[in-house]
């Protein structure tokens, strides 16, 4: 199978508009099901032990207390070296009345033997909320950033295409997270800002090899690039798949995700998306020194 068949055969605008479709495709998935919240990004109750002889299975409480509440629980273990002792920090997106918070005491006094009283304290939506616009600001500032730097390197004005092609892959992620109905974490912020610097490799990739190299035609440069982009992208996608099905842990499953979809989606607005238009940039600027010439 040739992969640049539509590199040698398509016209521009029908390079662009394959994943313009597709985008449009998975934008829909998004705003249909749309992404459930992670307890980072919720308003819930967070529960604290303290002076623990013994350390617990956070798994098994996450467990036994997701089950108890019908709530996400998420439990994360902490020690103190210096003690000897061991803490337990249970966050549940679930604002807990005082029924609850005797139903957390017994269960983990019955299935867990911790006697302490624990301290609940209710995460506000507004202190979830700045934890949301700080990751929103980490993504817009990446992008900013990213833009500044490959302007400054390139020196040109088209390479602001690199800009949506990106957008467009993290446009494909969301989808994915919709898809299988996975939740926005820390975790998936992740994998936006890993897949944020992938893409913007790959664009740089096809955009050298179009606008600074010499030789050939720009068509023949970009299916030169295209096999040394689509087998970094391939390989990277593999062990993605990989990862997500021998792994299950949930933050890794999360990011992995993120990264599968933003990397699929990332072959298709690089090589048609951002391709396209820059070899409608070329040949357009090749028929202009054409006529000058006459």
């Amino acid at each position: 199978m040739d992969i640049t068949w539509h590199v040698k055969h398509l016209k521009p605008r029908q390079m662009i508009a394959i994943p313009l479709v597709l985008a449009a495709v998975f934008a829909a998935i998004f705003l249909i099901r749309g992404v459930p919240m992670s307890i980072e990004f919720s308003s819930g109750t967070m529960i604290t032990y303290r002076n623990l002889e013994n350390s617990p299975n956070a798994d098994a409480v996450e467990s036994a207390l997701s089950t108890i509440l019908a709530a996400d629980v998420k439990a994360v273990i902490t020690q103190d070296s210096a003690a000897g002792t061991f803490g337990l920090d249970i966050q549940t997106t679930k604002a807990l009345d005082d029924n609850g918070r005797e139903q957390v005491q017994r269960t983990m006094t019955d299935q867990f033997g911790i006697q302490s009283t624990p301290e609940f304290y209710a995460i506000e939506p507004a202190i979830s909320q700045t934890y949301l616009r700080g990751a929103m600001w980490a993504i817009i500032l990446s992008f900013i950033a990213m833009f500044v730097i490959v302007l400054i390197v390139f020196r040109h004005r088209i390479v602001g295409i690199m800009l949506p092609c990106v957008a467009l892959n993290m446009v494909w992620a969301l989808g994915g997270l919709a898809l299988f109905q996975m939740q926005f974490s820390l975790a998936t912020l992740s994998g936006f800002l890993l897949m944020i610097g992938f893409s913007i490799d790959t664009n740089i990739l096809l955009t050298e090899h179009l606008l600074r190299r010499v030789g050939g035609e720009p068509r023949e440069r970009m299916a030169t690039a295209m096999l040394t982009g689509w087998m970094i992208t391939g390989t990277s996608l593999v062990t993605m798949i990989c990862i997500n099905i021998l792994v299950t842990n949930a933050a890794i499953t999360q990011l992995v995700t993120v990264l599968t979809f933003g990397l699929a989606g990332d072959l298709f607005n690089t090589w048609f998306l951002n391709g396209g238009v820059l070899i409608w940039y070329m040949e357009r600027k090749k028929r202009k020194e054409y006529y000058v010439s006459l």
